[in-house]
């Protein structure tokens, strides 16, 4: 009797463990995550070169994600679209080719106004709304904030902003992205920088894209933009900070020239057609004392006229014109999309194709 309960028992063990496991099978791997690939888009329908709809359709088998430049925050809260046709068409060609949209809203140069906005409950709730008016689109994936030149003690204002604002768009299953200044460190009262609290922004918002670039701007005398180097210190403090799946690396594609009356920003194809009008030189900067810098300097010479204020013989020696361009391509795309797997972010968003290397589109294919 006791052999037979054994026996029984026994096989009733075995038969629920089959029955266990044929109930309950395996979970199959997840599938690994993909990064964004996006892009920040200003466009205008004067320009049919800078159409939005031109620039992303040539190379939208690399995007998964855009965000144009759609709207501007007017002083009472309420927004005002910056280019409702180009941005149509792009939205249309977006969704028909699974491009996630992803709205740009952007201030202007003067952050007071903004200030105001996020300071007063009234203005506060009334812009909330007219985003959501925006965001409540079903060909809207989220909204992408960008407000830039805030003080630092617009900090708490800014992140309750961004909290409210988080609680709507993700009751109506859209995304919130913040784009932020790049910090190597923490300072709360730093000008520019002291009013992003990466901390706290990367506990409510989905994305926190970090404009990593203008570490030498065009203010200065003539230097690489935004060395690897620097970007890599700006990644990884981000990343110690803020959920690395959230953090979007954001590189810049265009260039600075120095050396005329004003510094002016130009596309990598206008460096190539300067380059070839002017017999400029082309240096390639891999690395300095700090690390990889990856990126190209460009010299040229203008010969100008001479000046003859009054006959031939009184002219002026020619003038020479020397010129320092610094700018991107292909390679420092690379290099930035190896901290994108390094540091395993969410992604990478650049500023702004149009005029670009276009062998950057070969890396991420």
């Amino acid at each position: 009797m006791r052999r037979s309960f054994w026996i029984f028992a026994v096989l009733w063990s075995v038969v629920m463990l089959f029955g266990v496991i044929a109930a309950d099978p395996p979970s199959p791997p997840l599938a690994p995550r993909q990064p964004i690939i996006g892009a920040w888009l200003r466009g205008g329908a004067r320009d049919p070169l800078r159409q939005l709809i031109v620039i992303v359709a040539t190379r939208f088998k690399s995007y998964n994600e855009i965000s144009a430049f759609s709207y501007t925050v007017e002083r009472d809260g309420t927004l005002i679209a910056n280019d409702p046709v180009n941005d149509g068409v792009l939205v249309d060609f977006a969704r028909a080719n699974n491009i996630r949209v992803i709205p740009t809203v952007s201030s202007t140069w003067d952050s007071t106004h903004i200030v105001n906005i996020i300071k007063s409950p009234t203005l506060r709730a009334r812009h909330i709304e007219a985003i959501m008016q925006i965001a409540r689109s079903p060909l809207i994936d989220g909204i992408d904030i960008d407000y830039e030149n805030l003080p630092a003690s617009s900090r708490q204002p800014f992140t309750d902003f961004i909290t409210l604002l988080a609680f709507h768009l993700h009751n109506e299953g859209k995304t919130l992205s913040v784009t932020v200044p790049p910090k190597v460190r923490e300072n709360d009262a730093a000008n520019l920088t002291g009013f992003a609290d990466y901390v706290a922004l990367g506990q409510v918002a989905d994305q926190i894209r970090v404009m990593a670039y203008e570490y030498h701007g065009k203010s200065g005398p003539p230097a690489p933009n935004a060395p690897i180097w620097w970007v890599r210190q700006v990644m990884s403090y981000t990343v110690s900070v803020v959920p690395s799946e959230k953090a979007i690396l954001g590189i810049h594609l265009y260039a600075y020239d120095w050396g005329g009356s004003e510094t002016i920003a130009m596309w990598w194809g206008d460096v190539q057609a300067l380059k070839e009008k002017y017999g400029g030189v082309d240096r390639y900067i891999e690395s300095d004392e700090r690390g990889t810098v990856g990126e190209i300097e460009m010299t040229y010479t203008i010969n100008r006229s001479p000046l003859c204020p009054l006959a031939f013989f009184d002219c002026a020696p020619f003038a020479r014109e020397k010129h320092t361009v610094y700018y991107v391509d292909a390679r420092y795309v690379a290099e930035a999309w190896k901290i994108v797997k390094e540091l395993q972010l969410g992604g990478l968003v650049m500023w702004r194709p149009g005029g670009e290397d276009p062998a950057i589109w070969d890396v991420f294919n």
